[in-house]
C-alpha cells in the first residue's frame, strides 16, 4: 500500500499542547488514543491505516513543537519513530518515516533519522536471514561418514601468558595441554560459547577459531549462526553473516554486497549501503574456514579489506564483530590482528567412550572391543580425539567385521572405500568387492573412470590451493560431473544471487589430500620427485607427503649410490633428494619450531623405511632437535619410531625436546615408538610384554631432553620404565615436567636409577620433590650417575636428610641450588654426612640465602674429608 503526500497532509482537529503534554506522562495511554497499541495487528484496511497515519502526523508535529521547548527534541523524535516502526510494516513504515523526516526534523537529529531508516532495513534483512539458518543445512550435509557426528563445541580461550608446567594441577589444563591439539604453547582456560567476547573489552572483537582438521570447526561457524537465529546466541548483533571462505563466490567478491546471501542483486546492495553507512556497528560476520581461502586471492582483495579495516583509508567496517576458523598451521598471519583466539578441542577418553556408546547403540561389549582394538594401535589411539577420525573408525567398526586401519593414510583410505562401496550397492545395486584405491586397475570398472577422476581433481585442488571446485574446473579438466555421484564429492548452493542458486562441489581436505598423494603415486619415480619438488612451498605439502608414504612407503632405490656426491655418481632424482631439501630448509631456520621436519619424521614412521631413517639421521649428526615445536602424540610415536630405527648405527642420538608441549599420553607413545624393533617388522609388541625388555639394547638414544613438558608421574613411569634396561641413554633431562616425587609415587625413579647402567647424568629441577627417600634408595645402588640436579625442586631439611642416605656412590656433581626452605640445620646434615661419603663428590650447589653463613662448616668438612683420603668439594651458591 502507497500512501501519496496529499493523504499523508489530510488535516484532523489537533489536539492543545497541555492535552499532549499530559498524553506523554504516559506513553501507554498516548499510543491508545492514536489506537495505535503495541500488541494491534498491523494489517488493517487502508482507510483505517489512513487515519492512524494522520493522526500520528499530527500528534508528532504537537510532540516537536512541545518537546523542543523541553531540548529533548532528537530524543523524542527518535523515540517515536521507534515506535511507528515497530507498528507498522513494509513501505507504509518507510513512506511515513519518510514524511515526518522531510517534513518536521531539523539540523539537530538528521543521523538520528537516517540512522532510525537504516535500522528497519536491517531489521528486515535479519528477518531474512534468520529464516535461512532455521532451514535444513544444505551447506554441510555430507554423504560420508553415514555415522553423524555430535555437536561438541568445547572451547579453551589461548590466554597469552606461557605455560608454567612445573605448575600445573588443574585438571581442565591436564587434559588440554596435552599435546593432542595442534596448537598448545600457551596456557588455556575454559571458555563458553556465549562467553567468547566477554574478555575484549573495547578492542575490536575480532575472534579467531582454530581447531585440527575434524574437530568441528565448519559446524560450529554455522552452529553459532544457527543459535543466534533461535535468539538464542549473541543477540547483541543485528544482524550475523555467515561466508564459506571456500566458496568460489568468495575468490570473485568484489564489494562487501558479493558476499551477502540476499534475494537478488539490488537488495545486496541496499544492505551493504546500511552496513557501511553504521561501519559494520551491529553485525557479526562468521568467516568460515580461513585455511580454505585461495592461495591466489589478492591482498587487497573484498575479505582482506574486512578482516584488516585498518589498512583501507576509509576504515567502512572498523565496528563490525569478527569470528574466523582456520587450522592452526594456516592462521599464524591472523594472530597479530586478533583479539582473542579460542581453541575447538575434541573428545577426551571418558567422552570418546560415551559418544561410542552411542555410535553402537549401547552395545556395551562392543564398545569395550572398539576401544581395545583402538589402544592396540597408537596411529588410532592418538587421532581418536578428534570427532572426525572417530567417527571414520566407528562406521570401520561397523562395517568391515570389528577390523580398525592401522595407519593415517589408512583411517581415510576406509572411508573413501566405504563410498565407493556404498555407490555400488544404492546406486548399481552391486556387491562387487572394492579392491585397493591406490591401484586403480584393481577396482571395478563401474568406479574406475570416477575415481581416477576424483584423484586428477583433488591433486589440481592441491596445487591451486583450493578446496571447491565449479563446473568450468570440471571442464577444464576434462572430468565429468557424475564423479559426484560417488559420493566424497559433494554439491552445495553457494551464495544466493540475482535469485538463482549457484552450486559448487566441495571436497574434504584431508580427503583431498589423500587422493592427490594417489594420483603423485601413480606417476613415473622421476614425475614424483618433481612434483614434490614443486609442491614444496605448499602450505599442504606435508600432508600431501605423509599420506605419500603412506601409499608408497617411499620405496628407494639404490640408495648406496644416493649417499655418495654426485659428481663422482650422478644418479636421477630420488626421494634421498627431497630429504635433503626438508632437512636442510629446516637447519636454515635454527631456532625455530620445525614442523615441516616433525611431518618428514612423521612421513618416515608411514613409511617404514629404516634405510631412509639413517640417512635422515646421518644428515642431522645423529642430534634431532624439535624444540618448541608442538608434538602431540602420534609425532611423539613418530619420534620414537626414527630414533629406534637408527639402532645399529655406532653413534648415540641426542633428542631435544624442550617445551614440545608433550603430555603422559605423548610419553606413552613416544616410548612405543622407541620399543618398534627395526629387525622384527617394525611391528608394536603384543600386550603384556614390558617396554623395558623390548628396548634394551636395540635403540642408540645417548641424550632425552624433555624440559618444559607436561609429562606428569605416569608419563615419568613410562619413561623410567622404558629406560630401565637400556645401555645407551647417558644424560636425561626432566626439568619442568609436572613431576610430584614423594613417598608413593617416586619408585619409577628408583627402578631406573637401580636397574640402568648407563645413565650419568638426570636433571630433575623444576619439579616438586616431598620425599627423597626413593631417589636416595637408587642413588646407594645406582654405579653410573655422575650428576644430579634437583634445582627449585621444594626440598626441606627432611629432604636433605634422605637425599644423605643415598650419597655412597660415584656422584660428582650434586646441585640443590634454588630451594630455599632448607635451613642451616639440612647443610649442617648434609655436611657431616659428606665427611666420610660421596667419594667423587667435587662440587656442591647450595642455596644462595645459606652462602654466607655455611661457609665454616663445609670448610671445616673439607678438612675431614681430608684426613679420609676424600677430595676436596668446591661449594656453590651463584
Amino acid at each position: 500500500m502507497k500512501l501519496t503526500d496529499e493523504q499523508l497532509n489530510t488535516a484532523i482537529k489537533e489536539p492543545d499542547l497541555p492535552e499532549l503534554a499530559a498524553c506523554f506522562d504516559n506513553t501507554d495511554d498516548y499510543l491508545e488514543k492514536l489506537e495505535l497499541s503495541p500488541g494491534q495487528k498491523t494489517d488493517v484496511s487502508e482507510v483505517k491505516a489512513k487515519t492512524r497515519l494522520n493522526r500520528t502526523q499530527a500528534g508528532i508535529k504537537l510532540a516537536l513543537e512541545y518537546w523542543q521547548n523541553k531540548n529533548q527534541l532528537q530524543a523524542t523524535f527518535q523515540a517515536l519513530l521507534l515506535i511507528i516502526l515497530s507498528l507498522l510494516k513494509g513501505d507504509v513504515a518507510v513512506q511515513v518515516c519518510k514524511y515526518l523526516s522531510d517534513k518536521y526534523s531539523t539540523t539537530s537529529c538528521p543521523h538520528s533519522q537516517e540512522r532510525v531508516l537504516l535500522n528497519h532495513k536491517l531489521s528486515s534483512y535479519r528477518d531474512y536471514l534468520q529464516s535461512r539458518y532455521r532451514e535444513p543445512d544444505s551447506t554441510s550435509a555430507t554423504q560420508w561418514p553415514p555415522v553423524s557426528t555430535n555437536k561438541v563445541f568445547k572451547l579453551a580461550m589461548i590466554q597469552k601468558e606461557k605455560i608454567q608446567r612445573g605448575k600445573i594441577d588443574d585438571e581442565f589444563v591436564k587434559l588440554t595441554i596435552t599435546g593432542k591439539i595442534d596448537d598448545i604453547l600457551l596456557k588455556k582456560t575454559p571458555v563458553n560459547l556465549t562467553n567468547i567476547f566477554s574478555e575484549i573489552g573495547d578492542r575490536r572483537h575480532f575472534v579467531l577459531i582454530e581447531g585440527a582438521p575434524g574437530s568441528g570447526k565448519s559446524t560450529l561457524a554455522l552452529h553459532i549462526c544457527q543459535e543466534w537465529a533461535k535468539g538464542k546466541l549473541f543477540q547483541e548483533f543485528d544482524i550475523a553473516i555467515l561466508v564459506r571462505l571456500r566458496d568460489p563466490l568468495v575468490r570473485e567478491a568484489i564489494t562487501i554486497s558479493d558476499l551477502l546471501p540476499c534475494t537478488n542483486k539490488a537488495m545486496a546492495n541496499e544492505i551493504e549501503t546500511a552496513i557501511m553507512s553504521l561501519y559494520g556497528k551491529g553485525v557479526l560476520w562468521v568467516l568460515d574456514g580461513w585455511d580454505e581461502l585461495s592461495s591466489d586471492l589478492p591482498r587487497d582483495s573484498i575479505i582482506n579489506k574486512l578482516i584488516r579495516p585498518g589498512t583501507s583509508q576509509e576504515r567502512p567496517l572498523h565496528k563490525s564483530t569478527m569470528i574466523i576458523t582456520s587450522r592452526p598451521s594456516s592462521s599464524a598471519e591472523l594472530h597479530p590482528l586478533v583479539s582473542s583466539r579460542v581453541e575447538v578441542l575434541g573428545f577426551n577418553p571418558h567422552e570418546l567412550e560415551q559418544y561410542f556408546t552411542e555410535c553402537l547403540k549401547g552395545d556395551s561389549q562392543a564398545v569395550q572391543t572398539l576401544l581395545e582394538r583402538i589402544r592396540e594401535n597408537p596411529v588410532v589411539e592418538g587421532s581418536c580425539y578428534l570427532p572426525l577420525n572417530a567417527s571414520i573408525v566407528v562406521n570401520c567398526f561397523l562395517s568391515d567385521n570389528h577390523s580398525l586401519p592401522t595407519s593415517n593414510h589408512g583411517i581415510f583410505t576406509s572411508i573413501v572405500q566405504s563410498s565407493l562401496k556404498r555407490y555400488l550397492q544404492e546406486k548399481l545395486g552391486k556387491t562387487t568387492p572394492v579392491g585397493d584405491i591406490t591401484s586403480p586397475d584393481s577396482l571395478p570398472s563401474e568406479i574406475r573412470m570416477q575415481t581416477v577422476q576424483m584423484c586428477q581433481l583433488a591433486y589440481h585442488g592441491i596445487e591451486k590451493n583450493k578446496a571447491t571446485f565449479t563446473d568450468s574446473d570440471l571442464a577444464a579438466l576434462c572430468i565429468t560431473k557424475d564423479i559426484s555421484n560417488v559420493g566424497l564429492l559433494q554439491t552445495v548452493p553457494s551464495i544466493i544471487s540475482d535469485g538463482h542458486l549457484v552450486y559448487y562441489c566441495f571436497l574434504h581436505l584431508s580427503i583431498q589430500e589423500l587422493l592427490a598423494a594417489i594420483h603423485i603415486s601413480l606417476m613415473s619415480p622421476k614425475q614424483q620427485i618433481s612434483v614434490f619438488q614443486k609442491l614444496f612451498g605448499n602450505p599442504r605439502f606435508s600432508a600431501v607427503f605423509q599420506f605419500y608414504a603412506g601409499i608408497t612407503k617411499l620405496s628407494t632405490s639404490r640408495p648406496i649410490l644416493s649417499k655418495l656426491p654426485r659428481f663422482l655418481c650422478p644418479v636421477p632424482a630420488t626421494v634421498f633428494d627431497l630429504v635433503r631439501k626438508v632437512v636442510k630448509t629446516e637447519k636454515e631456520k635454527y631456532g625455530e619450531p620445525k614442523p615441516l621436519l616433525l611431518s618428514l619424521i612423521n612421513c618416515l614412521y608411514e613409511a617404514e623405511d629404516s634405510r631412509l631413517c639413517v640417512f635422515v639421521a646421518n644428515l642431522l649428526n645423529h642430534n634431532l632437535n624439535l624444540d618448541s615445536t608442538t608434538m602431540n602424540p602420534i609425532n611423539c610415536l613418530s619420534v620414537g619410531y626414527f630414533v629406534s630405527a637408527c639402532s645399529n648405527t655406532s653413534n648415540g642420538f641426542t633428542l631435544r625436546l624442550r617445551s614440545c608441549s608433550i603430555s603422559e599420553q605423548g610419553c606413552k607413545f613416544l616410548a612405543r615408538g622407541l620399543s618398534k624393533c627395526p629387525n622384527s617388522n617394525n611391528d608394536i609388541p603384543t600386550e603384556g610384554i614390558h617396554i623395558a625388555e623390548i628396548i634394551e639394547n636395540t635403540i642408540s638414544i645417548s641424550e632425552l631432553d624433555l624440559f618444559n613438558n607436561a609429562i606428569g608421574n605416569s608419563g615419568l613411569s613410562t619413561l623410567c620404565e622404558a629406560f630401565s634396561a637400556n645401555i645407551s641413554l647417558k644424560r636425561l633431562h626432566l626439568t619442568k615436567c609436572s613431576l610430584t616425587i614423594s613417598d608413593d609415587n617416586g619408585a619409577a625413579l628408583y627402578q631406573l636409577l637401580n636397574t640402568n647402567n648407563s645413565l650419568e647424568y638426570l636433571n630433575l629441577s623444576g619439579n616438586t620433590v616431598t620425599s627423597c627417600r626413593h631417589i636416595a634408595a637408587g642413588l646407594a645402588v645406582n654405579k653410573t650417575l655422575r650428576t644430579l640436579d634437583l634445582i627449585s625442586c621444594e626440598l626441606t631439611d627432611q629432604s636433605i636428610e634422605e637425599l644423605s642416605t643415598g650419597l655412597i656412590n660415584k656422584i660428582e656433581e650434586l646441585n640443590i641450588w634454588g630451594n630455599d626452605s632448607i635451613t642451616e640445620d639440612g647443610m649442617k646434615t648434609l655436611a657431616r654426612h659428606l665427611t666420610t661419603h660421596c667419594s667423587e663428590l667435587t662440587v656442591l650447589w647450595i642455596p644462595d640465602h645459606l652462602g654466607s653463613c655455611i661457609k665454616t662448616v663445609f670448610r671445616d668438612a673439607n678438612k675431614e674429608r681430608k684426613r679420609n683420603g676424600l677430595p676436596e668439594i668446591n661449594v656453590l651458591c651463584t
